[in-house]
């Protein structure tokens, strides 16, 4: 029986991150993607919660100003989560320039899910875009995210988020290249199923007739707002000529710390919405757990395959093998730590400590999750100056 689920758990590992996405490789190359030839320009309502972002918010709101969008069929409304920063100054200047751009804000703390429910009551229009204030626009972003609201099927649209990294870390260069492969996926499922599990919450519209209010203390809004898309039998994609920038300075600690965040509001949403994930003949049930749910458990996996290894040592030289490795790669945070003493070390190498990490910020994210989450605040990631 141990031997059985030590096999059974590498295949669901080797399937999450492996077969699953080339399977959607192999698929999408198979489908036809029509071009959509629209003028469609629908009134939007552009919305921004922002907590302490003054080393960004002017660039992020310039760059909406200066997309090739008809100004009069958009408003911004920016919503301060209790910044105690420059940014309500900042934003209230802009204000003079651009008649479209509002400004909210309350002092105490509250989380993001319920800056984002305010931002959402507060808009006028029937698209919503919700865009983080470190996300800056290309110059037909908004058009080309837009124009697929021509299918009134459609629910949701993701944009494409592109990381700029000013330097080759050992973190920002894999979280990069992970970002770029977790669109792919995303970009595959919405035009196989019109079901990307998921969206990528720096940069998403959707249509407001379909928001539901977002639980105060949850983490992982985008997750939330596009499941309940998925739900009501709507469309969900992305669109990859609706192009973004971000740039990625975080240290090890500060993805860590992110990570572990997502982690326990990557569980929130799993158990308000697991009865819809049982549906796993549906896009939505196959999509999630074959995209997400069996990630969020590889922490678990990767444990029990150790604790079996250890039990199933003598039964072969191939346990012996798989052992070995496994040692290798649970020292990668020790090999990380050398080699960039000395200036080099292996991608390969790279990509294992980052992976790593990632399932054991997974696993703590679970923890936390079961200790509570009492309100959902967010911290902004490290940005230049």
């Amino acid at each position: 029986m141990i031997e059985y689920f030590f096999w059974v758990f590498i295949f669901l590992i080797v399937y999450t991150y492996l077969v699953y996405p080339a399977i959607l490789n192999i698929i999408a190359k198979k489908i036809k993607v029509s071009p959509l030839e629209t003028d469609l320009e629908p009134f939007v309502s552009i919305i921004i919660p922002v907590y302490n972002e003054e080393l960004c918010i002017k660039s992020k709101i310039e760059s909406i100003f200066k997309n090739n969008y008809p100004l009069d069929k958009i408003e911004v409304i920016v919503y301060s989560d209790g910044s105690d920063d420059q940014t309500e100054n900042i934003v209230i200047h802009l204000m003079d320039l651009h008649p479209q751009l509002k400004f909210l804000s309350h002092q105490e703390r509250k989380g993001k899910s319920f800056v984002v429910n305010k931002l959402v009551e507060a808009s006028k229009f029937d698209l919503i875009l919700l865009t983080d204030a470190n996300i800056i626009f290309e110059k037909d972003a908004i058009k080309q995210n837009l124009k697929n609201y021509s299918d009134k099927n459609i629910g949701l649209v993701a944009s494409l988020v592109i990381n700029q990294i000013p330097k080759d870390d050992h973190i920002t260069y894999q979280e990069k290249k992970y970002v770029s492969w977790e669109n792919n996926i995303k970009y595959n499922e919405g035009l196989i199923w019109g079901s990307t599990i998921a969206p990528f919450g720096a940069c998403f519209s959707f249509r407001k007739e379909f928001f539901v209010t977002i639980p105060e203390n949850f983490l992982v809004d985008d997750f939330f707002i596009a499941t309940q898309v998925l739900k009501k039998n709507q469309r969900c994609i992305l669109e990859k000529e609706s192009l973004c920038y971000e740039e990625l300075i975080g240290s090890v600690a500060v993805e860590f710390k992110r990570r572990k965040r997502i982690s326990a509001g990557n569980f929130q949403n799993l158990a308000y919405f697991f009865k819809t994930f049982t549906q796993i003949f549906k896009p939505i049930g196959f999509c999630f757990w074959s995209h997400k749910g069996l990630r969020w458990f590889t922490p678990f996996f990767l444990l029990s395959i150790l604790i079996f290894n250890f039990l199933l040592l003598d039964k072969g030289w191939i346990y012996q093998v798989v052992m070995i490795f496994q040692v290798l790669f649970y020292c990668t945070p020790l090999t990380v730590y050398v080699a960039s003493k000395l200036k080099s070390i292996n991608k390969l190498v790279k990509f294992a400590h980052y992976f790593l990490m990632m399932n054991i910020a997974l696993m703590i994210g679970f923890f936390n999750y079961l200790r509570g989450i009492e309100v959902g605040y967010w911290d902004i990631t490290q940005r230049r100056r």
